[in-house]
């Protein structure tokens, strides 16, 4: 049946009411709409919202903002599923409230026009309670010897039509879809992550490290501001078909192996390697990193090495090939001999997908609540949406990070389908054309609504060009990038020291950590820890970098620079910021500021350089820059004053 009035064009929805939306706790939640029906007659729009679960609505009435569009907002209180409709029907009440107000300034009696309003009113009084019907009672009955134009005026009043609104009948009423968003908390949206190999935080570069040794290192990742530390996976490590260093494909005497070919004879996804320390060992970093309000995030790789529990258990869990042997992972043109891929193809799907979740639960219970999800774009689609709606309905403030480095389709559907936030093409998008184009299409109103971009500056496998071989300027560049563009960034330790060998010509480190112990001055000469834990206060102290979408190019003509805006909501934070992204040639410009969308005038303003301190006043929306490398790389300038 067609309904008169219309809704449609509602945002946000996705994949038309598909998938959920993502929001963050104590967030304001928008809502819009095309609502509209033919004829003179107004109508009234309203947002519904409840938490999943709950049987009453709450009712909040959305405002017309012109050409047929309303909009509504609730805020999001509680960790977990929100449901929200809208709901529209005749407005009688101000139908004939502004038909009488036209008949009265044409001359035309309206008498018949205002009894019909009181009936609409008398009906209200003898369905509502307590205060209302008293306030509808003083309303008629004080009313009844006023002027047609006063009774007009007072049948105006805010209050009075919305109590009207809300006990008339409700003529055509037309309500919509029931959608979803899932407020998360505010990790979700901001953080700063450092990742590490346990193995590597000893003293030796032969002896593997501990958790303990670990737990050594969680004020220096205090220090420099992350709120994050990302572990490696922790499991023990199979010997079958080992790689050696550098990847080699035999291993020798002595070397390690690699974390992600997980399983031995002493257990696999739920087991920890010996060498490591063992579960009180691992709770107990768990509490240390807590009690300096860092999180520890796992590595949770859905793969097997040769030796894992699950090949001899559950044999049929694995791909064979013709000769009856399982295979190993390939990903051509590489061949991973150490490990073998899960197939989730298996007639025994329903017993893996619970036993995969099982092994999520048990971290779970152990204190973990973010997990970084290595290739999930290797698994089934209908895998992940099992596992994340199952874990999120008994522990709704759980993560997951994806880290799919794939087209650009698929990386958008896992976060439609539950992933909290991603990896990003930032590693790979260097120049400002690239930084200009990918950021604009991850803050667009569609995407920015399931996809949270989260900035890796680099990962154990991937040194990207912009940093291979490069100074530490060009590190510094990454990082004010990475830590402003969105408020998710991390680093893989090593970072801070500017390590930059690659292998050959591939962005492979070389001596990759993934396969030998690496040990570290972490006070080495050259080191950028300082600027890094700076990037994070300012993080920390300024809300505009903070939330998703309110990031604005500036015009420039220059291309070695890069500038621009980000801004709160209310407009009271609002930060400049431009970069260098040559380090080895000072670059200068004349930025042009978009000061219509941040709310600014043309007058001059106070700037504050919160990297150094220096302070400038801008006169207009031109203002000239000059960065210098090993001097002043970036500027992030915070507008502080501002004339009327």
């Amino acid at each position: 049946m067609t309904n008169n009035i219309a809704i449609e064009n509602v945002y946000p929805e996705i994949n038309c009411g598909s998938f959920y939306s993502k929001g963050t706790l104590g967030d304001k939640f928008d809502v819009y709409a095309d609502v509209y029906k033919g004829g003179h007659e107004t109508i009234a729009s309203f947002l519904k919202y409840r938490k999943k679960g709950e049987s009453e609505w709450v009712v909040v009435p959305m405002d017309s903002i012109g050409n047929d569009r309303w909009h509504g907002s609730f805020t999001l209180e509680r960790i977990g599923m929100y449901e929200y409709t809208i709901e529209a029907y005749l407005d009688s009440y101000s139908t004939l409230l502004k038909d009488a107000e036209s008949w009265y300034k044409a001359g035309e009696p309206v008498e018949t026009d205002i009894s019909r309003i009181f009936s609409i009113l008398e009906s209200a009084r003898k369905q509502s309670e307590n205060n209302e019907r008293q306030f509808l009672s003083r309303i008629i009955d004080g009313t009844k010897n006023m002027s047609v134009y006063e009774v007009l005026s007072i049948l105006n009043d805010k209050a009075l039509r919305a109590v009207a609104l809300k006990y008339q009948e409700k003529k055509d009423l037309s309500t919509y879809k029931i959608l979803r968003v899932f407020c998360d908390r505010k990790k979700a949206t901001f953080s700063a992550w450092y990742e590490l190999f346990p193995r590597s935080q000893g003293k030796s570069d032969s002896v593997s490290g501990t958790f303990k040794d670990v737990e050594s290192r969680l004020d220096d990742i205090k220090k420099m501001g992350f709120d994050v530390l990302y572990l490696t996976p922790i499991h023990p490590i199979g010997v079958t078909n080992r790689r050696g260093k550098n990847g080699a494909r035999y291993a020798n005497k002595g070397d390690v192996g690699s974390p992600w070919a997980i399983g031995s004879s002493d257990g696999g996804h739920m087991d920890i390697n010996r060498e490591l320390g063992d579960i009180r060992d691992f709770e107990h970093l768990i509490s240390e990193a807590k009690a300096r309000d860092i999180e520890i995030a796992m590595d949770m790789a859905f793969q097997c090495s040769p030796d894992h529990p699950y090949v001899k258990k559950h044999p049929d869990w694995f791909a064979h090939g013709p000769d009856g042997k399982i295979k190993y992972a390939e990903n051509p043109p590489k061949k991973y001999f150490d490990i073998y891929p899960i197939d989730f193809g298996t007639s025994d799907k329903n017993n893996l997908y619970r036993e995969l979740k099982s092994v999520v639960i048990f971290w779970i219970e152990k204190g973990i609540r973010i997990f970084r999800v290595d290739n999930p774009h290797t698994k089934p689609f209908d895998f992940w949406n099992y596992l994340i709606t199952e874990i999120k309905e008994e522990y709704p403030e759980t993560l997951f990070l994806s880290e799919a480095f794939t087209r650009k389709p698929v990386m958008y559907w896992l976060g439609k389908i539950g992933f909290s936030m991603s990896y990003t093409y930032f590693t790979w998008r260097n120049y400002d054309y690239e930084i200009r184009d990918y950021f604009n299409e991850l803050y667009s109103d569609e995407i920015k609504q399931f996809f949270r971009p989260m900035l890796f500056t680099n990962t154990p496998d991937i040194l990207p060009r912009s940093l291979a071989g490069k100074n530490r300027n060009a590190f510094i560049i990454r990082s004010v990038l990475a830590s402003t563009l969105s408020p998710l960034w991390g680093i893989y330790s090593g970072f801070e020291l500017c390590e930059n060998q690659s292998m050959g010509d591939s962005e492979e480190y070389f001596n990759s950590e993934k396969y030998e112990i690496r040990k570290r001055d972490w006070n080495a000469p050259g080191n950028i820890r300082d600027i890094i834990g700076r990037l994070n206060l300012i993080r920390r102290e300024n809300e505009a970098l903070q939330n998703f979408g309110n990031l604005r190019f500036c015009k420039n003509d220059n291309h070695n620079i890069l500038s621009y805006v980000r801004y709160t909501r209310d407009l009271k934070n609002v930060l400049i910021i431009s970069v260098n992204l040559n380090p080895d040639e000072t670059h200068s410009d004349v930025i042009h500021l978009p000061l219509r969308e941040i709310g600014m005038n043309t007058g001059a303003f106070e700037v504050i350089d919160l990297l150094d301190g220096s302070e400038y006043t801008w006169n207009s929306y031109s203002n000239y820059v000059r960065l210098i490398p090993g001097i002043r790389q970036a500027h992030i300038m915070k507008v502080i004053t501002q004339d009327a």
